[in-house]
């Protein structure tokens, strides 16, 4: 069975088809001119694992990365800010901030038990 996905108008925009039937197609077809280049340039922390729940709860919540850290440690910006003898509006300003000083992201680490690296997407 073959659907059909349309636009407002009940033009046909796109097509939904069996696995099989999709598999054979692009088998016997030459599909390079369809495939666009896309630039890639490397960053330094490109081999640093971030778990998958914490790329979860920071899409899901917009927040930076160390701050999905620290809700998948579970813990409250009080406890972190007690933890590194600062104040909870320092845990919140540098939780806004996509970079916070090394310092700090040696000190998160620890806290979280992770690498400083996993902290940012650098």
């Amino acid at each position: 069975m073959i659907e059909f996905i349309t636009d407002s108008a009940g033009n046909r925009k796109a097509a939904i088809v069996p696995i099989a039937l999709f598999e054979k197609l692009t088998q016997s077809a030459d599909l390079a001119e369809l495939w666009e280049s896309v630039p890639y340039v490397a960053g330094k922390n490109d081999d640093a694992f971030i778990p998958g729940e914490v790329v979860d709860i920071s899409v899901q919540k917009g927040v930076t990365l160390h701050a999905a850290w620290r809700l998948y440690r579970g813990l409250t910006q009080k406890q972190v800010a007690e933890a590194l003898n600062i104040t909870q509006a320092s845990v919140s300003a540098m939780e806004k901030s996509e970079r916070p000083r090394n310092f700090n992201l040696h000190k998160l680490a620890e806290l979280y038990s992770c690498q400083p690296e996993q902290l940012t997407d650098e």
